[in-house]
């Protein structure tokens, strides 16, 4: 009998030679009694050279041909061994593909455990992996690992990136420094990341993400002698639009990360509940140039199967299944490509090199031509990336939101950022002028060290708030220095400045650091029995706070102290509805629902602001940890259920007037909380001032949030970021995400609300807001041709996924973190299939007004926005959103952007748009959600007992006066927000000016009569 033919499979797979690459047939056979000639028939596929099969053989055989066919063709064949035939279909492959691994290890400084612990022996700790899994070692005996591993196989390379492990590491082992050199050298190890750790650069301000980057450079290139080109930021949760023009701007090519425009665990791994295994699913390749709204940009690599995808191979008992695993993540990987070149992370947590990875790189050079899999650097991979590829798919998709739980968890530690920011900020602005004008040194020690503290509470698991309580009490003294230090150094130079400005009367000499002129409230204390002159003034707990008016430009204003008795708050009487006003607003709150504001009226415009109850405390009952994930405080897990303080009556409420304006005092209970809130309008303000106080709490997995219903027709959610504006995506806050685990809220820098980025003017037929857009090209090698206009898009703040007609479309909840609300089609039906597609669905009257010559034409949704917006949407459908199709050149669409309006033609159907905006202003607030009916709802706070929540790990464990965890929060709180509003967008509002007023104190001083250089009222810029 002649060996048995099981079956026949095509691959991949290439023989042979470069010159001479033959396709791999892998065909399955069972032994025979005699050798048996094998043979293959297909158009354009025949055996390299005639095959005998021995009698003996059993199992894989793998079968060299020489395939003529087009790559991707499939090629219908037949297999034929003695007797035996079987159908196959050989799709001809194309030789040339490179995975390239690359060895590293995520190391958190701050998690579970402590920095002290992370760089300290862990034989302390219990090996029965309790406390850690047994194949994780703490930093330094992981870079010993890597180092020596290098030095022994010429074949491993690896990666270094953070300087919370190097500068220790290297500190205390000054030896390895020329180990890593020799190393570097030989283009086998690379410093990569350029920053000081893995930053959660949109929880943090500005100038914290560029101090990141110079700590991070610095040290690698000018210490470390090694060369950063790639920010390496594997486990961030989320990125700063802003972030790539950073990276670029810092001289940075290139970047790499694992969580971005999917959720946390990427289109192949499972997020919630079926995994998709499927890369394809992203609507653009894994290579991209990713793009801030500055035009700068920096080539990006996404990890769609995560950071840790080759380490698993580590636990394959074999060689050979260790190949396979490989192979496996390779054909995984391959179709999100956008050259022959595929990067694979070969690492996780705190792991040592990976026991396979040089053998593979050996064992499969030995055997194939083509794919190579071979061990390298991320500069490798990009650099044959670029090589391959000259100009690449544009992106300005908003890499947000990721871990929504991140923006509200251990609230205290991001106001406590915020705080420090602003006094180092305002510190570096004042120390400045002090020594150019001679009067003292800057403090460059002080402030450098404020901001490395500030650097390193970035860290994605500080600022985050996903650490254990441990670690949130060493974190805390991290942003107590950094505040101290700030404050020292900005007082020393305010004193310095103030001790030059001459004065013939005690006054009170209040700076403003902002570079505009401003108003704002300061708070000084006098002398029993004084006052100042001309000024509105009011006396509260011997604090005495008045309005200063027209504060100049990074400058001062004198007030004289005179004698004379300060007004006090006075209340005022009121029955049932409690309703205070100014010269701009006229407030009311109803106790009946616990003191919550039911009408905000503009009497500049007789605008009603609110559409139902205001300045509501909302309670949401969380899961203790994600019913489907199993994890704990960077996700938010509501159960659906909230209770609103609306629901029962407040304890108190009163209203007060005072020379400074008026003011509304209320006090409540819902569920656990007690809380005091207070509403100020002050006299001749456009804002209106609240500040909620948590008195008492004492539960568990809550989330509290505050909420405006506040309808503006057809505006969409926008949102400051670190330096740039954009449209954001309206959330779901009130779903069960047992059920729907997106409730998509996004962090914000300083503001956020209802309002207009950019706008579609359709003439008679109105006007439509844009916010996040997919722009539709016809062919993946289109993409780059439209980067003008995603950076034309993006400027006017208007985030953009590049994708292509063939490809996936965005707005899917399973896979895309975020979702648009318009689709820009680039080409009329005869270039753009999806154009076409979608026109053959729509009225003919908009095919009608391309033929007839109109270079842009927009077609209507078929249901408004609010309706599909809902619960794990899907908006795929081509008609679920409202698309502008671009028949005229892309140019005049990139000019028509400059004042952010679109002109366009709607020749059916109609757009609302009114030109309105409503905004919060916050403090150190970042969580928000903005829900399809209008509702603004800014987190104030949240208690999770999720893991590492309560984890203290040296003895003894600490805990709060009650016995509860830190996580828990369960102290007084103190929150501070604005509102604003009016006609216009969010430029017509000065909100960024507005949002720095409200987070920048105006800073007093008291002065005796003095002779000095500098006069009573000035501007330092002047």
């Amino acid at each position: 009998m002649p060996v048995r033919l099981l079956s026949a499979e095509s691959t991949d797979l290439f023989v042979g030679s470069e010159g001479e690459p033959h396709q791999v047939l892998r065909v399955t056979v069972a032994p025979g009694a005699h050798d048996t000639l094998l043979e293959l028939r297909g158009e354009g596929v025949r055996p390299a050279e005639p095959v005998t099969v021995p009698a003996t053989a059993s199992g894989v055989l793998e079968i060299p041909l020489t395939v003529t066919a087009s790559p991707g063709t499939a090629v219908p064949c037949v297999v034929t061994l003695g007797e035996e035939s079987l159908e196959v279909t050989v799709t001809a492959e194309e030789p040339g593909w490179t995975m390239h691994m690359v060895s590293h290890f995520h190391y958190d400084p701050v998690w579970w455990n402590t920095q002290a612990a992370y760089t300290s022996p862990w034989e302390l700790l219990s090996a029965d992996a309790t406390t850690r899994p047994l194949w994780e070692r703490n930093a330094f005996a992981l870079v010993e690992a890597h180092i020596e591993l290098a030095l022994r196989d010429p074949d491993y390379r690896f990666v270094l990136a953070e300087v919370d492990y190097l500068k220790p590491f290297f500190d205390t082992h000054p030896e390895r420094r020329a180990d890593l050199r020799a190393l570097m050298a030989e283009g086998r190890a690379e410093l990569i990341g350029g920053t000081y750790n893995e930053p959660n650069t949109n929880l943090t301000g500005a100038e914290t993400t560029i101090r990141n980057l110079v700590y991070g450079i610095g040290y690698q290139r000018d210490i470390l002698g090694g060369d950063p080109r790639t920010a390496w930021q594997l486990d961030v949760f989320g990125h700063d639009p802003q972030f790539p023009g950073y990276l670029a701007a810092a001289g940075l090519t290139g970047s790499a990360w694992a969580r971005g425009p999917f959720h946390q665990w990427g289109p192949i791994h499972k997020n919630f509940k079926q995994a998709k295994n499927d890369a394809a699913m992203m609507q653009f390749p894994s290579e991209f140039e990713w793009i801030s709204p500055s035009g700068q940009g920096v080539l990006t690599h996404y990890m769609p199967a995560h950071y840790s995808a080759g380490w698993w191979m580590d636990s394959t008992p074999t060689l050979e299944e260790a190949c396979q695993a490989v192979y496996d993540l390779y054909r995984s990987l391959k179709p999100a490509a956008a050259t022959k070149h595929i990067l694979l992370p070969v690492g996780t947590d705190y792991t040592p090199p990976n026991k396979w990875v040089t053998d593979v790189h050996r064992t499969w050079a030995a055997r194939y031509v083509w794919p190579r899999f071979v061990c390298a650097t991320p500069r490798d991979f990009l650099d044959a990336v670029r090589a391959d590829m000259s100009h690449f798919s544009p992106q300005t998709r908003d890499m947000n939101p990721i871990y929504t739980g991140k923006d509200v968890s251990y609230i205290d530690t991001k106001q406590a950022q915020r705080a420090a920011e602003v006094a180092a900020l305002d510190a570096e602005r004042l120390s400045a002028f002090a020594q150019a004008l001679g009067l003292g040194r800057y403090p460059h020690t002080a402030l450098d060290k404020v901001w490395r503290q500030l650097a390193y509470g970035a860290h994605h698991d500080a600022i985050t708030g996903s650490e254990s309580d441990q670690v949130y009490i060493d974190l805390l003294t991290g942003w107590r220095e950094a505040h101290d230090l700030a404050t020292a150094a900005r007082d020393t130079a305010l004193d310095a400045l103030a001790g030059q400005i001459a004065v013939d009367a005690p006054s009170i000499a209040v700076t403003n650091t902002l570079p505009f002129a401003r108003d704002g409230l300061a708070r000084v204390r006098l002398p029993a029995g004084h006052t100042l002159a001309d000024v509105p003034a009011v006396l509260e707990d011997g604090t005495l706070t008045f309005l200063a008016h027209d504060v100049p430009s990074l400058g001062w204003r004198t007030y004289r102290v005179v004698p004379g008795s300060p007004a006090a708050w006075r209340p005022t009487p009121a029955s049932g509805a409690v309703t205070i006003e100014n010269d701009r607003w006229r407030v009311t709150a109803d106790p009946s629902q616990g003191g919550g504001l039911t009408s905000i009226l503009d009497l500049a415009s007789g605008q009603e602001v609110l559409s139902g109850l205001g300045n509501e405390l909302r309670l949401y009952d969380e899961y203790p940890q994600h019913p489907d994930m199993g994890e704990g405080p960077w996700h938010l897990i509501p159960t659906g259920h909230p209770t609103g303080s609306g629901e029962t009556r407040a304890l108190t409420a009163r209203a007060e007037t005072s020379p400074i304006g008026r003011r509304l005092i209320v006090t409540g209970r819902v569920g656990e909380i007690s809380y005091e809130q207070t509403v100020t309008l002050l006299s001749g303000s456009d804002r209106i001032d609240f500040t909620t106080r948590v008195l008492d709490h004492t539960g568990a997995d809550r989330l509290l949030r505050v909420r405006f219903p506040a309808r503006v027709e057809g505006a969409l959610p926008v949102s400051d970021v670190s330096g740039a504006v954009v449209g954001r995506g309206f959330a779901l806050p009130d779903v069960d995400t047992a059920e729907h685990p997106w409730t998509l809220d996004n962090p914000a820098n300083t503001w956020f609300g209802l309002s207009t980025t950019a706008k579609v003017d359709l003439g008679e037929a109105g006007a439509r807001a844009l916010g996040v857009a997919e722009v539709v090209v016809p062919t993946l090698a289109d993409a780059p041709g439209a980067r003008d206009l995603v950076v034309a898009l993006a400027r006017a703040g208007v985030t953009a996924t590049t994708s292509s007609a063939s490809g996936s479309r965005y707005g899917w909840l399973d896979v895309d973190s975020n979702l648009p609300d318009v689709r820009i089609i680039v080409g009329g039906p005869d270039t753009n299939p999806v154009a076409a597609d979608l026109l053959a669905q729509a009225d003919p009257a908009y095919l009608d007004a391309l033929k007839s010559g109109a270079p842009r034409v927009w077609v209507p949704a078929e249901h408004p926005l609010p309706e599909v917006w809902q619960p794990s949407a899907d908006l795929r459908d081509l008609r679920a959103l409202p698309a502008l199709i671009v028949a005229g050149p892309i140019a005049d669409l990139v000019t028509d952007l400059a004042d952010a309006t679109i002109e366009a033609v709607c020749p059916l159907g109609a757009e609302r748009l009114e030109e309105r905006t409503v905004a919060l202003l916050a403090y150190g607030l970042p969580g928000f959600a903005v829900d399809p009916s209008g509702a603004l709802h800014l987190s104030l706070m949240r208690s999770c007992t999720g893991w590492p929540s309560g984890i203290w790990l040296d003895p003894p464990r600490r805990t709060t006066p009650d016995g509860s965890g830190f996580q828990l929060q369960h102290w007084t709180h103190e929150f501070s927000y604005s509102l604003a509003a009016g006609e216009g967008d969010w430029r017509a509002l000065r909100l960024p000016a507005a949002a720095q007023e409200h987070i920048t104190p105006l800073l007093p001083r008291s002065l005796d009569p003095q002779d000095g250089s500098l006069p009573p009222t000035h501007s330092l810029l002047t």
